[in-house]
């Protein structure tokens, strides 16, 4: 609904209102969210290794790395769609100057529309990275703490091992008599 709601505002607002100051600061706006998301996804990317997970684990983590990055991947196509936009706002092309009423309203409004709606989808989508961080780091801390016990379950000594290094003395549970000890 909300997509809808942008994009109905972007093409009410008068033709040229998303231009100038404000284009700058929504491309600016844009340029530093599109360079974080690379690096996200190769962090997300590197976290899939397999060192000693079992199958289920690196099953689910599979399963929320791909999905982190199905929605990062999203993030960043709107990027790119409001860059288009933008670019097309700011440079309209000079062989439509030919049919009246499209350059002067019809097609500065509908960019605006995607515009707006570009960037209200970023802008929603991009709370869901905090959590798509805290859930994939959740699963890895599940999956260290389950090879750390892996590890410590192997070397672990057995009871045999455990008996052998206290060993007891010759002389322990003899019953000495008070009287035979007081000559020692």
């Amino acid at each position: 609904m909300g997509l809808i709601a942008a994009f109905v505002t972007g093409a009410v607002l008068a033709p040229g209102t998303i231009t100038g100051d404000i284009s700058r600061m929504l491309v600016t706006f844009l340029g530093l969210f599109s360079a974080s998301l690379l690096p996200t996804i190769t962090l997300l990317v590197n976290g899939m290794t397999a060192n000693g997970r079992s199958v289920q684990g690196l099953e689910k983590l599979n399963a929320e790395i791909s999905a982190a990055m199905d929605a990062l991947l999203f993030m960043f196509g709107c990027i790119a769609v409001a860059f288009l936009g933008l670019m097309i706002l700011s440079i309209p092309p000079t062989f439509l100057n030919k049919i009246p009423f499209l350059t002067t309203e019809i097609l500065p409004r509908f960019g605006q529309a995607v515009v707006l709606t570009s960037v209200i989808a970023i802008v929603r989508r991009s709370s869901q990275i905090p959590a798509i961080l805290r859930k994939t780091l959740a699963m890895r801390k599940d999956i260290a703490i389950e090879e750390a016990r892996k590890k410590l379950k192997d070397k672990l000594p057995s009871a045999s091992e455990i008996r052998e290094s206290f060993s007891r003395h010759p002389d322990f549970g003899e019953v000495i008599n008070i009287d035979q000890n007081e000559n020692k």
